[in-house]
């Protein structure tokens, strides 16, 4: 499993993800620059965090055209990763086919609304190319990740 080459300022420390104080939605959008090397079959890496005491409601996932051959390949999972950071633990949502020509889709699914919250520890959102591209080309992904208190 090859896992992404960037992190962004959130998975870095820098900024700090926001945490409801009541019961209210809250969303962040995690942005990463990915590299054509991380367009391969089951590459996979983090892009976000869930803080404690929350749970998911639902997402929307945006990128550039990240593979530009006339029959684009390239298709995404989205969810939380296994403690190694190679692989999702958790599929939230997959079969998105957004960087295939540089789109958005929103979405939730059974999973992500039953997930348990942690109490004690961020967990990390992953995505996960489940299909490589055909012909890879760099750019960013985003996830904006709308959450609540458990």
């Amino acid at each position: 499993m090859k896992m992404f080459a960037n992190t962004n300022d959130f998975l870095a420390g820098r900024k700090q993800v926001k945490t409801p104080s009541g019961g209210e939605l809250v969303s962040v959008r995690f942005a990463l620059k990915l590299k054509t090397t991380d367009l391969v079959t089951n590459g996979a890496g983090a892009i976000g965090i869930l803080p404690p005491g929350t749970v998911p409601v639902s997402l929307i996932f945006d990128s550039d055209d990240l593979d530009t051959n006339a029959a684009p390949t390239v298709v995404a999972s989205v969810g939380l990763l296994n403690d190694a950071g190679t692989d999702l633990a958790t599929v939230w949502v997959s079969g998105i086919t957004a960087c295939q020509s540089g789109a958005a889709f929103s979405g939730t699914s059974t999973a992500m609304v039953r997930e348990a919250q942690s109490l004690t520890s961020d967990r990390k959102i992953g995505i996960k190319f489940t299909t490589g591209a055909a012909s890879a080309q760099a750019g960013e992904v985003g996830l904006t990740l709308i959450y609540r208190s458990a």
